[in-house]
């Protein structure tokens, strides 16, 4: 917030606008993954559409929360039905059997559960391409 005193005692306050581009690590925060696993998303090509600024890939707010909201729509799971996930204060982060240091940040199963089912779809997807491709080759070969 910026607090200014125009001189006649009343202060003004201004809210600073809220950060709608993300780089990867933050990305990842942002929907509740690793930063692994949101590498996958990207190697993969399942995840948020990047930008690229100055050979820099970012990620608008705005595709990370469609992406949110379409993989939750796709499980039949509305965003209030979802329990909120904010760190407790006293406690330090906890480490989940997947990653050896703890993050920052609380991780989000239920958006683990979905990345993952996404690369596993475009892996089934990519194969049964392959093999009709494939088998279209061998087809055309022998006849």
């Amino acid at each position: 917030m910026d607090h200014r005193d125009h001189g006649n005692g009343i202060a003004v306050v201004r809210p600073l606008p809220r950060r709608e581009l993300f780089d990867s690590a933050q990305a990842a925060a942002h929907l509740g993954l690793t930063p692994g696993l949101f590498r996958a998303l990207r190697f993969f090509r399942c995840g948020p559409a990047p930008l690229r600024i100055q050979s820099r890939i970012v990620y608008r707010r705005t595709e990370l929360d469609r992406l949110r909201h379409e993989w939750c729509t796709a499980v039949q799971v509305r965003a209030e039905d979802r329990l909120s996930l904010s760190p407790d204060p006293d406690q330090p982060p906890a480490r989940t059997p997947y990653q050896s240091r703890s993050l920052p940040y609380p991780l989000d199963p239920l958006m683990r559960i979905l990345a993952l089912r996404a690369i596993r779809h475009r892996i089934v997807v990519s194969i049964l391409w392959v093999m009709a491709i494939i088998g279209g080759g061998i087809s055309l070969i022998f006849y």
